[in-house]
């Protein structure tokens, strides 16, 4: 008898240990699925976020001159109205923000590096969005800052 309960209790054990290993397996599983739907539900965001700033440029016909402007990067601050000088520093602020974001989604490891290649770096380096920058960047995380500053300065022109 005591034969048998030890050969019943090393099968108890080995099915045990099996059952154990395949809920592992199951929960890597799970949780390898959702990274990836957790990565994809914030680059839609992001993407949406593009989405809105650009259709309220495109819908907007003053935002839009001046958005027209600031890229031909021939306007400084100073020389706008105080109406529109504030339009373009909160949008720039906006973008700042969205930047922002992709970083600290990236130190998370949620993104990969490479969603700085889609943030627009163009339109951080005109005049208006450096004179933005030079108001409302002590505002930003300390670590975002220089990072910013580095990838906003970078030789790559994306």
């Amino acid at each position: 008898k005591d034969y048998y309960m030890k050969d019943n209790r090393q099968i108890f054990e080995i099915v045990g240990f099996i059952s154990i290993v395949v809920s592992l397996g199951f929960v890597g599983l799970e949780i390898r699925q959702n990274t990836s739907a957790v990565r994809g539900a914030t680059n839609i965001a992001i993407s949406d976020q593009v989405m809105d700033m650009a259709l309220e440029i495109s819908s907007n016909e003053r935002l839009g001159k001046l958005v027209s402007f600031m890229m031909e990067d021939n306007i400084k601050s100073d020389e706008l109205s105080p109406e529109d000088r504030t339009s373009l520093q909160m949008l720039v602020y906006a973008g700042l923000r969205r930047i922002e974001n992709v970083y600290l989604q990236v130190e998370v490891g949620i993104l990969d590096k490479q969603a700085f290649d889609r943030v627009g770096m163009g339109f951080y380096r005109t005049n208006i969005a450096r004179d933005t920058w030079d108001i409302y960047g002590g505002y930003f995380g300390k670590d975002f800052i220089p990072f910013f500053e580095s990838l906003r300065d970078s030789i790559d022109t994306k």
